[in-house]
């Protein structure tokens, strides 16, 4: 038994025994998308991979602020 509450286990349809299932199913999803970010970027300049790179973590900001801000109900 973990150390842990099964809070996540329950919650999320995971029995305690199944972390290891878990496990390889999240490993396989990163490979797909990992493979699949290499795939399109094959060919590119270290420039426009750059460009790409902090255009994407621009995103992932813009919305991590907007996701923040609907969440207080739209206050500061």
């Amino acid at each position: 038994m973990m150390w842990h509450h099964d809070y996540h286990a329950d919650h999320y349809g995971y029995s305690a025994g199944s972390w290891l299932g878990h496990t390889i199913v999240s490993a396989i999803i990163h490979g797909l998308i990992y493979g699949a970010i290499f795939h399109i970027m094959r060919g590119m300049g270290i420039g426009e991979v750059l460009l790409v790179a902090g255009g994407g973590v621009a995103l992932v900001g813009c919305g991590w602020w907007i996701w923040n801000r609907l969440a207080q109900g739209g206050r500061p």
